[in-house]
This record gives structure tokens, sequence and C-alpha cells, in this order.
């Protein structure tokens, strides 16, 4: 099997019920254990935090406190049966590199760092709308007693340039602080353009007012009980969802979906009434959590680890109304799950069938994850139905007592899926009225059958063109993890570099494959048969194809990333003096084109090689004034990114 990418990228308004019944989502809380989150990052550590001598001297931008009738009206919201915020977004308008203090440090290398300041709060949250960490930089996140870090984000987080979405810091304030290596040119995009203030519901504080892990009711079963024991695959693709919809955030769950082609594209089943405001940039600003479960059955005494990761597109959903569709919503989550979250793509059952027994698995009220169990045969209805329809939209289920309590659901379950007992989804859960206070109450799920291709005739209505692309007609699909199939995959530390420079490739194959092979077009060497190959060094200037071979039991699976490596000029003198030369290596250029503007971006040169072809050019910068310019350089009208230079 072979697969070929370009440039290396794979590729809810609340729902008004009955005044008895709960809507299945809530406004979000983060609680951070320990130093480092799971985003997905890069690890390492803010470079001030080993260069004390940087001090902390730099720029601090207040923002202001909403006002207490704002923040009150957060708080009626749940007296009026609304989900509990936990406070106002509000608008900032930031840029990382034009607003934040400059510092050097003495390796050469410069640190930007910016504090955020919003008084009272209990955590704050960043959002942004440009996003472009150029290679070699790194982004880091902490409060003022370096308790709570996050990053370090590089280039490998630049999916969506223009929106993106950093996990809570506690406290009133946070700093950011970008790393730019003296070999990097190019200037971050970091705009941070909104600023959640987080006043309640935030999990920090494990206390009465601001409640947080442990939020879901007394009955409720952990997924590591033993209720769980026959279901630890299923629950790696399970994750709650931290919703961005306009001006509020909020909590729901979902979960990873295999499809027939079972190439483990990320594809995320939840429901529709989750974030069913929200726009493409909100989107691209959800953050889903891995993992967050009791590692035991009993409740931990710290918040668990989770992993975690941000961005995602709408694919399809349920155009009608809870009451005449079935709900359902399907994402495409922008990033490859990394193998190192264990995921597993459920599987699912879209005959029209109603299962004797099974489970959910669910984040109620954002906590850890639960599992709650039924074993009474399935009911079909309408939502909020009583009258059996083999033709409705709803499963109704009647959760069981079990060992160790009787779990429901909550809010925060919406979108969790419902499993028959042979581990395959059949329904995303809409609402109802079970609570641990009501057991024997319903709850509703839109049926997988129903969603599959009866809400709408479009595409962006049904579930099957997307889980079935090549119209099988297969009717049930079983699930699968990373270690089920031989799949080629590699990542490297940074695809863009200049001449002379060194990549490290790292593999990420799944299946464990126990022969590799990999070709590296232009670069030095140019094959290795080993798993993690070295440096490999590219001496001319182009862009070049990576592939990675690998094999098990004669059975291979190859991966071309085309265009992957992008190797620029070397540029020198830095700083430079009367001159400017670009060196192409061995290589030789034909149709060069060279533009040089100032710090305003006004063009003051526009040079080219009149087609002659050549490995290097000269420009003269006699001319030019002291002081900072940017050179953008075209290769046969192939434009190459802005680069920094300094003329003496």
């Amino acid at each position: 099997m072979s697969r070929i990418f370009r440039d290396g990228l794979y590729i809810a308004a609340i729902i008004l019920m009955k005044n008895l019944y709960k809507t299945l989502f809530v406004l979000f809380f983060v609680f951070v254990n320990g130093k480092l989150l799971a985003q997905i990052s890069y690890g390492g550590m803010p470079p001030s935090f080993e260069y004390p001598a940087v001090g902390s001297n730099f720029k601090v931008v207040t923002i202001k406190k909403p006002d207490d009738q704002l923040l009150r009206i957060d708080k009626n919201h749940d007296k009026e049966l609304f989900p509990p915020r936990i406070g106002p977004i509000l608008p900032v308008g930031l840029s990382l590199s034009e607003t934040g203090t400059w510092s050097v440090l003495s390796d050469g290398s410069k640190i930007c760092r910016l504090g955020i300041r919003v008084e009272g709060a209990l955590a704050l949250g960043l959002y942004y709308n440009d996003f472009d960490i150029p290679d070699g930089g790194r982004l880091f996140i902490y409060d003022p007693t370096h308790s709570h870090v996050i990053g370090a984000f590089t280039s490998g987080n630049n999916i969506n340039k223009d929106y993106f979405a950093t996990e809570l810091i506690p406290g009133d304030e946070c700093i950011l602080e970008y790393h730019e290596p003296g070999n990097v040119t190019q200037m971050a995009g970091v705009f941070i353009d909104e600023v959640l203030y987080a006043h309640r519901h935030i999990g920090f504080l494990l206390n009465e007012e601001n409640r947080g892990f442990g939020d879901s009711g007394e009955c409720e079963v952990n997924v590591n009980c033993p209720e769980g024991q026959d279901w630890q695959r299923e629950k790696r693709g399970v994750a709650r969802i931290l919703l961005k919809d306009g001006g509020f955030s909020f909590w729901c769950t979902g979960s990873l979906i295999n499809n027939v082609s079972q190439d483990s594209t990320p594809y995320f089943l939840t429901a529709n009434h989750c974030g069913q405001n929200a726009s493409t940039s909100d989107y691209s600003q959800w953050i889903f959590y891995f993992n967050y479960e009791s590692p035991e059955c009993a409740n931990p005494s710290t918040n668990p680890f989770s992993s975690s990761m941000s961005g995602s597109r709408l694919v399809s959903k349920s155009l009608n109304s809870t009451f005449t569709g079935s709900d359902f919503k399907l994402l495409l989550l922008d990033d490859k799950i990394p193998v190192n979250y264990n995921p597993y793509f459920n599987g699912w059952n879209r005959v029209n069938s109603p299962a004797n027994n099974g489970v959910c698995i669910h984040h109620p009220q954002g906590d850890i994850k639960k599992i709650s169990t039924y074993n009474t045969t399935l009911v079909s209805t309408s939502y909020d139905g009583q009258i059996p329809d083999p033709g409705e939209k709803y499963w109704k289920v009647i959760w069981a007592a079990t060992q160790s309590g009787h779990g429901v659901t909550e809010g925060g379950s919406s979108g969790s899926p419902l499993f028959n007992n042979d581990g395959q989804i059949i329904g995303a859960l809409t609402g109802g009225l079970a609570s641990c206070t009501n057991l024997d109450a319903p709850d509703y799920y839109g049926k997988f059958s129903y969603s599959w291709e009866s809400n709408g005739i479009s595409d962006s209505a049904r579930l099957r063109p997307w889980l079935d692309p090549d119209n099988t007609g297969i009717s049930e699909l079983n699930g699968f993890g990373y270690g089920d199939i031989l799949t080629a995959d590699f990542l490297a530390d940074t695809t863009r570099i200049t001449i002379g420079s060194h990549i490290e490739f790292t593999d990420f194959s799944i299946g464990e494959p126990t022969a590799w092979k990999w070709v590296f077009e232009g670069g030095l060497p140019g094959k290795s048969i080993l798993k993690e190959p070295g440096p490999v060094r590219y001496d001319d200037y182009g862009t070049y194809d990576v592939t990675l071979i690998i094999v098990k039991n004669n059975v291979s699976d190859t991966l071309t990333k085309m265009e992957y490596i992008r190797v620029g000029a070397n540029m020198f003198p830095v700083p430079a003096n009367d001159y400017l030369y670009l060196d192409f290596g061995r290589r030789k250029i034909n149709n060069l084109e060279v533009e040089l503007f100032d710090i305003l971006g006004r063009k003051i040169k526009n040079l080219d090689n009149n087609g002659k072809s050549s490995k290097g050019f000269q420009i003269n910068l006699h001319d030019v004034r002291a002081g900072m310019y940017f050179i953008k350089y075209y290769v046969d009208g192939m434009e190459n990114p802005p680069k920094k230079i300094i003329k003496q």
C-alpha cells in the first residue's frame, strides 16, 4: 500500500428542551497537573529559566476586567437551566513580536516575552487568529511562578496558520515567551486575538464555589472499574472536547471513528448541538482531550494526566432540529493522532436493530472518563418519545445498576458514543432525564443508522460519504488501533533549512515494522536502512521528497512526502556590510529575482540575474542605510520566505 502527501500534511446554539430536561454540555474548566501539559508540543524549557541574568523586566499588558453585571449573568445562567458559563471571552488584539519585550541571550539568540493580566481571573485562555512559527522558533506559555508551563510550540503546530488555541493557565496572569535562535531570520507571526477570562467552574480550586475535578455525580462509574474491563480498547477512542462557540466555551464528549479504508483518518463523531453555531474559526480552536481518566476504579487524589490536541473542521452534520433529525456531527481533526496517545478508532454498526446490552463512555461535567451500562433492550422512538416506532431517529436507553455504582449521563456527556455488545457505535448522545437523583429516567441517542444517510441528500448531512467513500455497502465495521495495521509514518524535526544544515527524521510508523528503508532526495546520506537514520545534510537549494518503506512479515507500506524538505540559500555575511551574498550550493540558478524591503514594508530594491545561470548572487548594499531589512527572493517564479538582515 502506498500513499503520497504534499508538503507532509495529512489531509454547538443551546438546544431548547423542555424545562425538565438537561442540556448535555457544560462550560469548561481545565486543571493543569505538573509542569507540562500534553497538548501536541515539542517539550523543552523556556530559555529565560536557564538564563536568569536576562531578568524579569518585560512588558505586561493589563486588560480591563469585565464589569460585575456581566459576571453575575454567568451565574444567573445556572439558575435558568443554561449550562454554567466560566467567564466571557475578551477581545485583545496583541502581536507578540511587536508588543513584547525582546532580550538577547548570552548565546546570541533572542527571546521575546509578553505578560497578559486580567485582574481577578482564576485562569486565562488564549485564542490566536495568526499562528505561524518559523522553523527553529519555539513558543512557551507559563504562569509567573513557573509552576505551569506548556510548549514548546513550533513550526510543527502550523497546521492552520490562521487560528490556534492553547490550554488554560491558572491565575490572572500568563506569560508568552518566544525563542528565536540566531540562525532564524523569519519573524514569528503570533497574534493573540482573544483572552478567556475564566472566573468560575475552573478546576484549579477544588471547593464548592469553583468546582473542578470530580464534578460529576456520585453514582457515576470510572471507566477503569470492573465494568470497564471489557471496554479497554473502546475507551481509547473517547475524548472530551473543549468547545468554542462564539463568545463562550464548554464541554462535550465524542469519539474517534473508523472508516472503511481503515487508514487512521482522524474522523471524530459527536452531537450537532455541541457547538451548533460554531464558525469555521471556532472549530479550528477546539481542543480534544484523550486519556483523561483515573488509572484505577477509585477517584484519584490529583487531576490525572491527559493527552490533548487542538483544531478541527466540520465535515458533516444533521441539518434538521433535534426533534426532526438525529443530532450528529462529524469532524476531521487537524492533526493525525500521535502514536503515543494510543488511540483507538471505534467501529460502528449502521443496522437499525436494537441492542440488548452495551455501554456509554463519556465525560460528565467535563470530569474524568466514566462508563454507564444498559442491560435492557433499546427502544426506537422519537426524541423525548415514549411510543416505540422502528422508523424513528433515536434509541431510548435505561441505565442499570452495576458493581461499582449506577452510571448515568450528565451535562458534558453530549455526543458520547453508545456501544452495542460488540463494541460498535450505534448512537451519539443528545439528552434525557437520567441523573444520579433520577436513575431510572431515559436518555436518548441519535441513531447511527439514521445519521448514515437519512438527514439529507448532500454529503454534508450524512455519514456514509466519509466513512464509506467507495460506497461498498458494508453495514458494520470493527474498530482498530495503531498496532493493528502496518502504516508508514515519519516526521522531520524541521522541514525548512538553509544549505549545509542537518535534519533529524523520526519514525512514527505503526504496526511494529521489522525493516525500514529511507530515501532522502538531495540529502547526504541519500539512503538508510536504520529505524532512526540519524542526521541528514542538505547542501543544495531546492525542494526534496522523502520516502519511507517499512516491512513486516512480507507486508510493506510506503509513504512519500513530496516536496517535504525545502532548502533555502545561505546569506552572508551576517550582519551585512556593503555586499550580501546568496549561495545556492552546487545548483545553478537560471531565473532569480531579489526584493529588499524596509521595516515598514516599502520595497527599496528589485534585482535579478538577467537569466544568467549561476550558483550565487551578489547584492550591492552600498547605497542602503544601516538598519533592519527583509529580503525576499524568487527562483524560477517560486517565492521563498522573507529573511531578516541587518545592514551595518
